[in-house]
């Protein structure tokens, strides 16, 4: 009897002890009532989830009437792609677009991060001549081309690292970004 009495005492201060302690506290060489330093590896960090890769079919492309270039709604629900992306708006009937080929073209230019138009032709007299293989404005040109055909129209998704870069000057520098492209022309050597 003498021991179940002692049994008893010591869980009623165990149980006691239990219900003064906050959950999930955990043991520490601190003295009581001082507080713990943080540490650098403790300092909370700021995440970013991630979502899945849009593809160019998460991007909707509108021609809208009594507007001058198509309407281009970037997707808030998924990340910028990672590599450069085409789709066919329209296939052209003329002739296709390769290396060497000097293509002529009204395009629209929407930033990634906030929907913008930001470079836009089909409001201008002149239409951009480049050829594929040349140096140009943003180092995706030629894939984003390649293949499009005289009177078709292009979706591109074009990656950061393809994009703008470091260029002195442009908003757009290490943004993606979406861009519609209409070939005009298309002409080879």
């Amino acid at each position: 009897m003498r021991n179940a009495g002692k049994i008893i005492a010591v869980a009623a201060f165990a149980v006691g002890l239990a219900a003064c302690s906050p959950p999930n506290e955990q043991p520490s060489d601190l003295p009581p009532g001082a507080e713990p330093t943080p540490t650098s590896a403790a300092a909370p960090t700021q995440t970013t989830p991630q979502g899945r890769e849009c593809t160019a079919e998460d991007v909707t492309v509108r021609q809208q009437p009594d507007t001058i270039g198509p309407n281009v709604e970037i997707p808030q629900d998924c990340e910028p792609p990672t590599r450069l992306l085409t789709r066919e708006l329209e296939r052209g009937q003329g002739p296709a677009a390769e290396q060497g080929s000097t293509v002529e073209a009204d395009y629209q230019l929407v930033s990634w991060s906030d929907g913008q138009v930001q470079e836009n032709t089909f409001d201008q007299q002149a239409s951009l001549t480049l050829t594929l293989g040349q140096p140009h404005e943003f180092e995706g040109w030629d894939e984003a081309l390649s293949g499009i055909r005289e009177g078709g129209r292009r979706l591109v998704l074009v990656p950061a690292r393809m994009g703008f870069g470091e260029a002195a000057g442009q908003p757009l520098a290490d943004e993606p970004f979406a861009v519609v492209v209409d070939a005009v022309s298309v002409r080879n050597q």
